[in-house]
């Protein structure tokens, strides 16, 4: 063992000596890991066994091309400020390594298990590959915690599931959009499953614009800014019931957000500047196994004030639009409905599809005004801009050509109107010839060696407004292109 940890080490130690020239904090803090790493005790070495650990990962990686040189991998050519509104083969670079420790493992079914979960996300914000080897530059690369939470089985009474930390709450994607949709709400907090019940309070405090606040908006410059972070409770309540036709099921979601008032220390707040608010949701999903692996899923959410969140696939706690006067989402609300399907031709084609519609409205109430001989009434509307409408159709037909080589195709239709602007549409036709080494005839099989060819089509609106990430990146043009090879693996 000590042989060992002597190799690493100095095999480690020469790699912070070649990249000290130019990162020379960086390097410290590796060096101090390793000396952690050299440091460990032989016990904690040897109990990390193969039973004790499952490596979970998620990952995408390749190249992006277009005529212009202009770096076009993962600017999306949905319209929307989330990919969730269409396809997404047109997407970046992406890492997602995880792990489950398991603290204690069950030794039959009844039994308590403890295991610690934790996921980590790495991408690259200039479209490069997910290296520092790409462009010279590591800060142009991101390593961001997702999840890690402890959870416990059969705890306190038998079938019991008790979490707690901060936990990728979500269970229902269409995967080919990337869209996770009707209860998407990771947080930290606490929950618990038993049975078809699942509970969770869960906080979040960066989701929306309102919850970092200059107390003294609209008053002189103080000497120092009166920044106060507030923090957005959410208490969470599913409820799944078995429908005893495969693995279908109706499952009913309900939410209650709240957030307190701005104030400092001594409990004082500046009126109309973010006051206590409150949001309710409610949602019936569908679940009908069809046998064969066909599925259909449909789901209906609707959440008020600032629980509105459902622009463009967004989830509640994404508060859409604004305030009214007094600061409060009064006559807010969001409405999200979604339909996912599979359905398998035998080993020939599976066809997936999807249809998405979703429509945000901000605060609609209205506040006295100061005097003004234009407006004798002193109301004044919420500005414009504070709707959005927007929906979805699509599907991925997948030709099984041969055990290790498919192809899929890729036809998705989308409009957005946003309040007072006009329409936007847009088409995307993709085909990608797709090499499958497991030999697997499924639309899950992994990993997928995609070489992709998308166009996308716009019509003046979504042109004008530039209502796309592809648009915004490469300037006004009817027809959209993008050329890439990309993989893609889970396990």
């Amino acid at each position: 063992m000590n042989t060992f940890l002597e190799l690493v080490v100095e095999s480690f130690s020469s790699h912070v000596v070649a990249v000290r020239r130019h990162r020379p904090l960086r390097a410290a803090l590796f060096a101090a890991a390793v000396v952690v790493v050299a440091g460990a005790p032989r016990r904690a070495a040897a109990d990390l066994t193969a039973d004790k650990v499952d490596f979970m990962a998620y990952g995408r990686i390749g190249i992006g091309w277009t005529g212009s040189g202009q770096v076009v991998a993962g600017k999306y050519m949905n319209l929307g400020d989330h990919k969730a509104i269409g396809g997404r083969l047109e997407e970046g670079d992406y890492l997602q390594p995880g792990l489950r420790y398991h603290i204690k493992k069950a030794a039959n079914p009844d039994d308590t298990s403890v295991d610690f979960v934790s996921d980590f996300e790495m991408f690259s914000l200039n479209g490069a590959l997910v290296s520092d080897l790409s462009n010279g530059d590591i800060n142009d690369i991101r390593i961001e915690p997702l999840q890690a939470y402890i959870e416990a089985k059969n705890v306190l009474t038998k079938d019991l599931t008790v979490w707690m930390g901060s936990n990728l709450y979500r269970k229902n994607d269409i995967h080919i959009c990337d869209y996770f949709y009707f209860n998407s709400l990771p947080g930290q907090g606490v929950g618990a499953l038993y049975h078809g019940l699942d509970v969770a309070i869960l906080t979040q405090t960066g989701a929306s614009k309102f919850f970092a606040t200059d107390l003294n908006a609209g008053l002189p410059a103080p000497a120092a800014p009166a920044i106060v972070q507030r923090e957005r409770t959410m208490f969470i309540g599913q409820y799944s019931y078995p429908l005893g036709i495969g693995t279908s099921y109706v499952q009913g979601l309900g939410e209650f957000h709240v957030v307190p008032r701005s104030g400092d220390a001594k409990h004082t707040s500046v009126a109309n500047v973010n006051p206590p608010d409150y949001g309710l949701v409610g949602g019936v999903k569908l679940h009908m196994d069809l046998g064969s692996g066909d599925f259909t899923d449909a789901s209906v959410r609707y959440g008020n004030r600032i629980a509105n969140g459902a622009e463009s696939g967004g989830s509640t706690y994404n508060t859409f639009g604004e305030p009214g006067l007094d600061g409060k989402y009064t006559g807010a609300y969001g409405v999200e409905v979604v339909e996912h399907f599979m359905w398998n031709v035998g080993d020939i084609v599976s066809i997936n599809g999807y249809g998405t519609l979703h429509y945000s409205r901000g605060g609609t109430g209205y506040a006295p005004a100061a005097a003004d001989p234009g407006n004798p009434t002193g109301e004044v509307s919420v500005p414009v801009h504070n709707t959005r409408f927007d929906y979805a159709v699509g599907a991925r037909p997948t030709f099984y050509l041969s055990d290790q080589l498919h192809v899929i195709t890729e036809a998705t239709f989308q409009t957005r109107k946003d309040q007072g602007l006009p329409t936007g549409t847009a088409v995307k036709l993709s085909i990608a010839p797709t090499i499958v080494p497991t030999g697997e005839r499924s639309a899950w099989a992994r990993p997928e060696m995609r070489f992709i060819y998308t166009a996308g089509i716009y019509n003046d609106a979504a042109i004008d407004q530039r209502m796309s990430p592809y648009l915004q990146t490469m300037g006004p043009t009817r027809v959209a292109h993008f050329v890439g090879a990309r993989s893609e693996w889970w396990f």
